[in-house]
């Protein structure tokens, strides 16, 4: 049997969560090292359209052919859903952003993690 159904799917989702969180704290400090570069303007995707995109699939992309090179799907939803504001970079926001991220990141994380332990006590008890 698959991992993944053995979890009912879940482990997909945070994977692809994980996934698409590493892409966002990428880009956020992206725009924290680039605070001061003239001209530079603050760039963001919103988390939840990627993640219902690469989870249905959607890509605007198709591989018409086999020999065509696969595309990421989380990077093809966060070019898609990508937003460029016409602003400068705010520590403030970024700084928040970027902890928001990390404790969203460490809870899917965890969440992975659990899931796994369960699943290694319940062969530790059923081999005793």
């Amino acid at each position: 049997m698959p991992i993944n159904k053995l979890f009912g799917g879940s482990i997909q989702v945070m994977h692809q969560a994980l996934n698409v969180r590493n892409e966002r704290q990428g880009l956020i400090q992206s725009n924290i090292a680039n605070l001061e570069t003239p001209g530079y303007k603050m760039q963001d995707f919103d988390f939840q359209r990627v993640m219902e995109r690469v989870m249905s699939g959607q890509a605007p992309l198709a591989r018409t052919n086999p020999r065509h090179l696969a595309i990421d799907q989380v990077e093809m939803a966060r070019v898609s859903q990508f937003r460029g504001e016409e602003r400068p970079v705010d520590l403030d926001e970024e700084m928040l952003k970027l902890s928001e991220n990390q404790l969203m990141y460490q809870v899917a994380s965890q969440l992975i993690s659990k899931r796994f332990e369960g699943l290694r006590h319940v062969i530790d008890e059923g081999a005793k």
